[in-house]
């Protein structure tokens, strides 16, 4: 939404939001401005959504920002119903979030203060909600002026992989430097996953644990809702073919395949995941057998085709490894961890065929969960 509206705003005068949006025009009449206004409304319907727009403003409100075009200021701005809570200094909470706290909030304050006597002005609300949590710091101004900041160095950017266990201010034991000390006991240098794990490619950064509601909550859910494992059949016309015992329809799978040929009884088996039903994996899997431009999809074509090259048939067998019954999150997809973890556990083995770098790979399930998607499959289905 926010690139269509660049085609009726400047790119620098539009922000989006979520359900809130501001835009600026300059030199514009009254008519003018409302047929801007119009066009907006209109690209929104277009869209399935609808919008409501005030214009010719000189003061808005946007977020928790205050922006005053007579006097060229911004400051701070909330609800006058809305008083800020923070946890409290004694929370179970990891220690470096309690410590940085006051200066994320000074920081905050200061970004959408426009200098600092607005700065002053509005922080008693947050010095007195940071009081009652127990916090004695004071909030102080952070200058803006880049001319009064020492300039960082910019770093260039790595994958990181990061290790997030809860925090507990019960537990004893320095999780972070046992995990740490882990990895470079079991990735040391030589080892084919050390450029994948090791000290720079790997972090760690605790958690916060769920609230006594949340944790009642889930307690109760898995102890009252009776959980009935779902049997998943076959529809294959010849029981005796399905390729894998008759359970083809199940999805959300980690299966293996074994390829044996026919000619020195190498063997080679490959894992991959399946969340739609086996069958269509199965089937795009025949597909890359047959069809020599598919050859290259997949590490198990590529095998697949370079003994075919040799005159070599091969023999392949299918078989579910494991199941998941887990739901994918945008942040979290236990089937796409599930094949990872199976392929950790098999990658010393010679007849692997899956690549190590297949374990940096990013999900390709949690797609359909972003708000693209959900826009395409809405206009497939006013097109239907």
């Amino acid at each position: 939404m926010l690139n269509s509206l660049l085609s009726i705003f400047d790119k620098d005068l539009v922000g989006l939001y979520r359900d809130d949006g501001l835009a600026m025009v300059r030199n514009l009449s009254g008519p003018e401005v409302e047929r801007k206004r119009k066009e907006v409304i209109k690209l929104f319907k277009e869209n399935g959504l609808s919008i409501t727009i005030e214009a010719n403003l000189k003061t808005v409100n946007f977020l928790d920002v205050e922006l005053d075009l007579n006097s060229n200021k911004y400051r701070p701005y909330r609800k006058p119903d809305n008083i800020p809570i923070y946890v409290n200094c004694k929370s179970n909470h990891p220690s470096t979030i309690l410590k940085q706290l006051p200066k994320a909030i000074s920081k905050r304050i200061s970004d959408i203060s426009s200098d600092e006597n607005v700065f002053q002005a509005s922080i008693p609300t947050y010095a007195e909600a940071l009081q009652k949590s127990g916090f004695n710091e004071r909030l102080i101004y952070k200058d803006k002026n880049p001319d009064n900041n020492t300039g960082v160095k910019k770093s260039r950017k790595r994958k990181i992989i990061w290790f997030n266990p809860p925090y507990c201010m019960s537990v004893k034991t320095n999780v972070g430097k046992i995990f740490l000390q882990l990895i470079k006991k079991h990735f040391p240098k030589g080892n084919l996953l050390n450029k994948i794990f090791n000290k720079n490619t790997v972090k760690i950064s605790y958690s916060c644990m769920g609230n006594i509601a949340s944790i009642i909550s889930g307690h109760n859910k898995n102890i009252l809702e009776t959980k009935e494992e779902e049997v998943w059949g076959c529809n294959c016309r010849t029981k005796e073919s399905c390729p894998i015992e008759n359970k083809c329809l199940t999805p959300k799978i980690v299966y293996r395949a074994d390829v044996v040929n026919n000619t020195n009884d190498e063997q080679k088996f490959y894992l991959r995941v399946s969340e739609t039903p086996f069958k269509e994996r199965f089937r795009n899997h025949t597909k890359e057998f047959k069809n020599v431009r598919y050859r290259n999809s997949t590490e198990l074509s590529k095998y697949v085709w370079k003994l075919k090259d040799d005159d070599i048939t091969p023999i392949i067998s299918w078989s579910i490894v494991a199941k998941v019954y887990s739901k994918t999150k945008v942040n979290y997809c236990k089937l796409c961890l599930t094949e990872k973890l199976h392929i950790i556990n098999n990658i010393n083995d010679n007849r692997l065929l899956n690549k190590k770098n297949e374990l940096v790979n990013s999900c390709r399930h949690r797609n359909k969960l972003l708000l693209k998607s959900l826009k395409l499959n809405r206009r497939n289905d006013a097109m239907d």
